[in-house]
């Protein structure tokens, strides 16, 4: 048969079947895999096509299905359905051609088909009328199911065998499947079938049972970038190793994507492609950009991610696409921290890769899962705001300032701060919450300045509670339960994010108590008072007291243990400053039968009363708070000034 024949034939097609490609139907624009030339009406051919492999090497990123065929072919132990299951342009395809030409080429059954003998060369420019593709998107009824299982019968025309290529096979109806499915069980010895989909779950599971499946995965970036720079020598497009490490990337995993980029690359032969120019392209925004605008992030600063934002706006980036970027970079970020083998999950270039884990050492695990939920509701609130650039500025100032944030989030950053600041060596809490114990004292001076003689014992109590060491002890005391507290927020945080809302609501009713630190680490007791009985029953007798130790630890990072305890010894540290008021004004007692000599039965009484409740053993507490109370009031002056009328 005449070569423009052969190639006339391959084009018309089936008369049955519209949307029927008898082969492939490709034509070859340089020179076919014979090195016969193509059509002359062609002047150029999509790069996809152009390189589409032709051998079992050539599969780019898919050993484990490569390798597997080729076993299959050598050893004699061919099955008569194969299933390849995939995303879209990583070969399945490709290789169910390839397949064909294995099984069909003049010296095999082989692993490694010549592509010179006739079979090969019909196969690969798709005028081979024993190898049958069908696109099942528009012919997925059961009619054209029939017609073709009504062909399946016939011998081969001119191959060894024929092998129907069903491409998109799950977009078949119930019933085309259906009748689809006893062929497929016991086909003739002469036929083969390859079915592809990139949707298994829809295809019927009675029809997987009856095929090998073979997943094809996403290619690795590097592989790409080094197809992809194979393929720029080839063409003569002179572009920058960056660029292509940019196409490699886009491309998320199919070479198909790739190697399209790369052809509208090539229009820009004869000039030196460069990076910009490839992001341009794409609508991608620089990787450059999105590293400083992260490291900014991890300095806090500001004023800098307000720059940065401005800069991406300006030269034409879409605030939307600019945040997609920041949380696929924190993503990476995220798995270099958490995965045990990122280097397979992050596809990426090696130079970039090393970027990210350099970076990735500046924030703590909780900083960047928080920066990507950040980013993750600007984005989500940027579908339906007037001004997406001014939900990104807000969500970047909330980011950085401590002060910029009232929310729970911005407590809990707070709180980062405060460990940040501690670990670094300062104590910022404890310039904050040492001046609190002395404020009563001046106010009480200023509001009654008219009873300096009545008021002279104070300064001597005062000076008799306040030995040199202890305030500061008792100042340190107070910020390690303050600094306590504050972990105990985070904790219920991030239970409530777990929604743990049980162990939530026991922990609700806690108060730190003390913090002591041991050889073992930190120990905190936790109060629980009269009225949380419950919770207290309810965490000693379960295993939420070390789920809640395990959070603890996480996140203040040391050991933590925790004890939980009645709320007895909870006024206890109310109970001791009151002691240097109480013994103050017993010296008082003896000018009082002198200015109300007609009242001492009840001056009398007093005193008793007080020595009775402090001596019974069953008062408790409140009862010592009230005399604390009534002391104050004298030291005040109006008691004694009220007698002094009468």
């Amino acid at each position: 048969m005449p070569w423009s024949n052969l190639v006339g034939a391959g084009c018309a097609g089936s008369d049955r079947f519209p949307g029927t490609k008898v082969g492939a139907q490709s034509l070859y624009c340089e020179e076919t895999v014979s090195g016969r030339p193509a059509t002359a009406d062609m002047d150029h051919i999509s790069l996809y096509r152009k390189w589409r492999p032709q051998a079992f090497d050539e599969v780019v990123g898919q050993p484990h299905v490569t390798d597997t065929l080729s076993n299959a072919l050598s050893g004699g132990r061919l099955v008569h359905a194969y299933l390849f299951c995939g995303p879209r342009g990583t070969g399945k395809t490709s290789t169910a051609r390839i397949l064909a030409k294995a099984i069909n080429c003049e010296q095999g059954p082989t692993a490694t088909p010549c592509n010179q003998c006739e079979a090969c060369i019909s196969i690969s420019e798709g005028t081979a009328l024993d190898v049958i593709e069908i696109d099942a998107a528009s012919n997925r009824k059961i009619d054209e199911i029939r017609d073709l299982l009504d062909k399946i019968p016939y011998t081969p025309t001119s191959l060894r065998s024929k092998v129907y290529i069903i491409d998109e096979v799950h977009q078949l109806t119930t019933e085309a499947s259906s009748a689809l499915l006893k062929t497929l069980e016991e086909p003739p010895d002469h036929v083969r079938f390859v079915l592809a989909t990139t949707e298994p779950h829809k295809i019927l599971p009675t029809i997987v049972s009856r095929c090998q499946r073979f997943d094809f995965s996403l290619v690795q970036a590097d592989e790409l970038a080094g197809l992809l720079g194979k393929i720029a020598v080839h063409e003569g497009i002179e572009i920058e190793p960056e660029a292509i490490g940019a196409i490699a990337e886009h491309a998320r995993g199919s070479v198909r994507d790739a190697i399209g980029v790369m052809d509208q690359i090539s229009n820009l032969a004869g000039e030196h492609v460069t990076y910009v120019q490839v992001a341009d392209m794409l609508g991608e925004v620089e990787a450059e950009l999105t590293f400083a605008m992260v490291d900014a992030l991890a300095e806090r600063d500001a004023a800098r991610t307000l720059e940065l934002t401005g800069r991406a706006v300006e030269t034409g980036k879409d605030p939307r696409r600019f945040v997609e970027s920041l949380i696929t970079h924190l993503r990476s970020l995220f798995l270099i921290q958490n995965a045990a083998s990122p280097r397979e999950i992050v596809q990426v270039t090696d130079g970039h890769f090393e970027r990210l884990a350099e970076q990735a050492n500046r924030f703590r695990r909780h900083e960047v899962i928080r920066l990507i939920e950040r980013l993750g509701e600007a984005h989500r609130e940027m579908r339906s705001a007037d001004s997406a650039r001014l939900v990104l500025e807000c969500a970047l100032v909330k980011a950085t300032r401590i002060d910029a944030d009232v929310s729970l989030d911005g407590l809990l950053f707070r709180l980062e701060e405060i460990e940040r600041k501690l670990d670094a060596g300062a104590q910022p809490s404890l310039a904050i919450e040492a001046p609190k114990p002395r404020a009563p004292a001046p106010k009480r001076e200023a509001s009654q300045p008219k009873k300096k003689e009545i008021e002279a014992p104070a300064p001597a109590a005062e000076a008799k509670a306040e030995p040199p060491v202890k305030p500061e002890a008792k100042r340190a005391a107070g910020a390690e339960v303050e600094h306590a507290n504050r972990a105990l927020k985070a904790v219920l945080a991030e239970l409530k994010g777990r929604d743990d809302m049980r162990t939530y609501s026991l922990l609700t009713k806690a108060k730190v108590l003390d913090v002591s630190t041991g050889d073992g680490g930190e120990e905190i007791a936790l109060g629980f008072g009269p009225e949380a009985s419950f919770q207290l029953e309810a965490l000693s007798g379960s295993g939420d007291a070390k789920k809640i130790e395990e959070i603890w630890s996480r996140l203040v990072e040391h050991p933590v243990r925790l004890s939980l305890e009645a709320a007895k010894g909870r006024r206890e540290p109310v109970e001791k400053p009151s002691e240097a008021p109480v013994e103050a004004p017993k010296s008082t007692p003896a000018a009082k039968p002198v200015e109300n000599a007609k009242e001492t039965p009840v001056e009398a009484a007093g005193p008793p009363t007080q020595e009775a409740e402090q001596e019974a053993p069953g008062e408790g507490a409140k009862s010592i708070d009230d005399i604390a109370r009534l002391i104050e009031k004298d030291f005040d002056g109006e008691i004694i000034e009220d007698g002094g009328k009468e």
